[in-house]
């Protein structure tokens, strides 16, 4: 298990320079110190609580925005020469990812042993995506690691770009949503139970819309303390563990595609990351097969990984790829015919490269729409639940106004 420890040491001007590290050994401290040409005064080790790994526990993995940065630099750096574990030292002290920088420290360690840099990095693949590794793997036998990387880094930054502008595009709708739901919750726990009480002072006969909304406005005074658990707990974290499962993810996963925005939406996404996940691969010398593998794990939709799977069992037996593509209801024709031209020119890798660029173009203007159509849907929505509400509260109030102007209009004996 690896431990902490601080040190005290000179470099070779003789300046001071102290520190932490994370090593199994004092002694594994003092080689990292000296690969970095720091010569030990003083060590000891820092003792400390036991802690939880969180980030293991709930397989957190780290995020796409330090992959980007992490891989760039480190291409642009071993295309400078630097030697790699002079990279691993330069980057671990500037990364701002806590999560990275432990994992860079543990690294180091095990490459000033004798391990490779894929080995090293696939102990903790479960914090990175298949295609990093893979990368990784392949850039180390081929001698193109620098080339590896800086594919890798186009790729991390355009899922990032991507990934932001749909933050962006959803951030007022979701907001919009946030306050309504807040709002409708305030309604019926403090102005409701007032107009109740005028309601039943006046023995007013009760419309169907208000008799909804009394039972809805009791529901939630009587048993909030059930029903707020229930809604912003138990509910979401029911659906993430349903998620979990491969069949529950199916499910959720076709359900997506069924939607009239949301769904086209899924579907260029999962294929433009299945464009630019298998390019970069097979650009970078991996085998089609091993590729595919990949792909079927990062692609993002468990519908497209089934064809992926079926189109990979195609290949072992000597078939193409884009027949079975071209029979499944996923795949756009249009990507199936520029797969299919791929396999017959062998130029693969560069077609897929252009199919990658035309869908994440489509899904840019896409979200870019996302917007403008989603709020004035929200605003309705909106207008729909307050408009109800309103209703249901006035239609009693008119009920009664007219038999006060019936009662006060008879005339007295």
């Amino acid at each position: 298990m690896p431990q902490y420890f601080n040190y005290r040491a000179r470099n070779l001007s003789g300046q001071i320079i102290t520190g932490n590290a994370q090593a199994d050994s004092a002694s594994a401290v003092v080689t990292q110190l000296r690969s970095r040409n720091l010569f030990v005064v003083n060590i000891n080790q820092r003792w400390s609580l036991p802690t939880i790994d969180f980030d293991k526990l709930f397989k957190r993995r780290i995020g796409v925005r330090s992959l980007a940065i992490f891989c760039r630099q480190f291409a642009t750096m071993n295309q400078a020469g630097i030697p790699i574990l002079q990279c691993l030292h330069i980057l671990d002290r500037q990364t701002e990812d806590g999560r990275l920088q432990k994992i860079l420290q543990s690294v180091s360690v095990e490459i000033e042993k004798g391990t490779g840099l894929s080995d090293a990095f696939r102990r903790y693949r479960e914090q990175f995506p298949d295609i990093f590794v893979s990368m990784l793997g392949a850039g180390e036998l081929s001698g193109t690691l620098d080339q590896c990387m800086d594919r890798l880094a186009v790729t991390f930054e355009r899922e990032h770009a991507l990934r932001s502008k749909v933050k962006s595009a959803m951030t007022y709708p979701m907001l919009i949503g946030v306050m309504a739901v807040v709002a409708v919750i305030a309604l019926l726990i403090f102005v409701v139970p007032i107009f109740v009480d005028i309601f039943k002072s006046a023995g007013a006969t009760l419309p169907l819309p208000t008799q909804i909304l009394l039972e809805l406005s009791n529901i939630m005074i009587k048993d909030w303390f059930i029903i707020l658990p229930l809604l912003f707990i138990v509910l979401p974290v029911g659906v993430s563990q349903l998620l979990t499962t491969r069949q529950g993810r199916r499910a959720f996963d076709r359900i997506i595609l069924q939607l009239p925005i949301v769904g086209p939406m899924t579907k260029k996404s999962a294929v433009a990351r299945f464009a630019r996940t298998l390019s970069t691969l097979l650009k970078s010398g991996i085998p089609l097969m091993r590729a595919l593998e990949t792909v079927e794990d990062v692609v993002g939709s468990t519908v497209a990984a089934d064809d992926i799977a079926e189109a990979r069992s195609n290949i072992k037996e000597g078939d193409r790829m884009s027949p079975i593509l071209a029979r499944s209801n996923f795949f756009p024709p249009m990507a199936v015919s520029m797969i299919s031209i791929g396999e017959e020119s062998g130029s693969l890798d560069v077609l897929l490269e252009k199919l990658a660029i035309f869908y994440e173009q489509e899904l840019e203007a896409a979200i870019a729409s996302l917007s403008s159509t989603i709020e004035p849907l929200m605003i309705a929505g909106v207008g729909l639940l307050v408009g109800f509400i309103a209703i249901s509260i006035y239609l009693p109030l008119f009920g009664l106004s007219g038999a006060m102007q019936a009662g006060s209009s008879v005339p007295m004996q």
